[in-house]
Parts: C-alpha cells; sequence; structure tokens
C-alpha cells in the first residue's frame, strides 16, 4: 500500500510513508518481473481457503499494488511508472479532496480509469469510521461512492478504509452498500471481501522491500504493528489517533 510518491500532504506522520521516486521505480521494476494480480481474481480463491501458488519469481502469488487519498504527485509520478512498465494499479479516492491542492481533479481520475487503473472509494472526508453514528457512516461510505460512480461512469466496487479502524458493525455497512470487496491495514485480512495490506514505508530499501514481499514484515517490524494493533484496541480509535498525532508532532 502507497500513500505518496515523490512528496508528502499535511497530515502528520504522513512522511514516514513518502517513497521517493527513485526507490518507487526500483520497487516497481521489480515487481514488474512478478506481474500484478486482480483481487477478482483473488477473492474468490480467498473465500474458498485455498492456497495461493508460488510465481515464476519464486513468491507467494503477484502483490496487489494500491495507492490510498488520490494524491497529486501519484498522478504525475507513479502513474507515468505503473504505465512505462505495464504495471496494474488501484486508486483509492479521497473524494472530497478532488480538485484541491495536492490532489487530483477528475480529469485526472478519468485518465487513469482509461488506462486501466482500478479506481475506488477512500470515504469522503477521511474521518474514522468507528467513531461515527449511522448517518455520518453513511454520508461516508455510501456518498463517496455515488459521486465517484457519477462522475467516472462506472460501478466503484472497491473500498479503502481510511485511517484503518474498521469493526464488524463497518464491515457489515460495506457490504450493505454494495461494495464487493475492502482494504484494509491488516495484513492478516484476507477472507475473500476483507484484504489486509502492508504500508510501504519512505526508509525501506529494495532488499527489504523484497523480503516483505516474500516473506512478510521483520519480527521488529511485526512486534511494532503488534503493540500499535494492541494500542488501539485498548485505548479506542479517537484516544489512540489523538496520541499518536501529538508524538508526530514533537
Amino acid at each position: 500500500m502507497y500513500h505518496s510518491v515523490g512528496g508528502s500532504t499535511e497530515e502528520v506522520g504522513a512522511d514516514i510513508y513518502s517513497v521517493s521516486v527513485d526507490e518507487f521505480k526500483k520497487q516497481m521494476e521489480f515487481v514488474a518481473k512478478l506481474g500484478t494480480v486482480s483481487i477478482q481474481g483473488l477473492a474468490p480463491r480467498c473465500a474458498r481457503g485455498e492456497s495461493l501458488e508460488v510465481n515464476r519469481g519464486g513468491f507467494r502469488t503477484a502483490p496487489v499494488i494500491t495507492f490510498d487519498d488520490g494524491l497529486l504527485n501519484d498522478y504525475k509520478v507513479a502513474f507515468p511508472i505503473l504505465k512505462d512498465l505495464g504495471l496494474k494499479a488501484y486508486f483509492f479516492i479521497l473524494v472530497s479532496k478532488i480538485d484541491t491542492n495536492g490532489y487530483m481533479d477528475w480529469e485526472q481520475i478519468r485518465q487513469l480509469r482509461d488506462a486501466g487503473m482500478v479506481i475506488g472509494s477512500h470515504g469522503m472526508t477521511h474521518r474514522i469510521l468507528t467513531e461515527l453514528d449511522d448517518k455520518e457512516l453513511d454520508y461516508e461510505l455510501s456518498e463517496s461512492k455515488k459521486l465517484l460512480e457519477k462522475n467516472l461512469g462506472q460501478p466503484i466496487d472497491y473500498l479503502s478504509i481510511a485511517r484503518g479502524f474498521h469493526n464488524k458493525k463497518i464491515i457489515d455497512k460495506v457490504r450493505e452498500i454494495g461494495y464487493r470487496a475492502v482494504f484494509t491495514s491488516n495484513p492478516s485480512d484476507n477472507d475473500g471481501f476483507k484484504f489486509g495490506r502492508i504500508p510501504v514505508r519512505g526508509n525501506w530499501s529494495l532488499e527489504y522491500f523484497i523480503r516483505v514481499l516474500n516473506n512478510g514484515l521483520s519480527f521488529r517490524d511485526k512486534t511494532e504493528e503488534l503493540i500499535k494493533k494492541s494500542s488501539k484496541r485498548i485505548l479506542g480509535a479517537g484516544y489512540y489517533d489523538k496520541i499518536r498525532t501529538k508524538i508526530l508532532k514533537k
């Protein structure tokens, strides 16, 4: 999962996930040797509990490339690299930010669509879904889908959950609204409807990137993710996010 390539946003902590242009290109050149896979192909097999075959590079299935937020540098920098290498990716658009400073406009999103990229929703305003009432939740998930479908003239089948916080109620609502799959920040999600991802960090070397594709995160990074997950559960989404924001601002 990528957020920013060759830039960043005003969001606190975003720099951690900003990948340089050179590193992104190296990563995609490696991925191009493996090929990419679509969720349409993976979903039925995951739902049936089938194991995924090892591909020609010795890796268990090919990666799925995703981008969250709809940042302008993902269009200007990442998109041309993907096209040059013949790669497809999922772009999850934060709808309220379309055509604002630092984000894509509608025409740019249509160009992604026309090039074979998959466009999905990242909600309306990037709020923590588990903190919302029913009306607010419907606005984030349903209105964003409707606006994307109206302006792109195609179904929007996929959602990426903003900031990663979700529970059974959220997943049930996503199904009810009509999404075919949801992308989360929990790498262990792979039940045929929920698909977990690993955020690519800006300080990763190409060697570590390849290691993650093959074996997953290092023990140290897995431990960090486990601590983070436990903290979210104990503190609650809203309080955890406030503490994280204060720490990252220092």
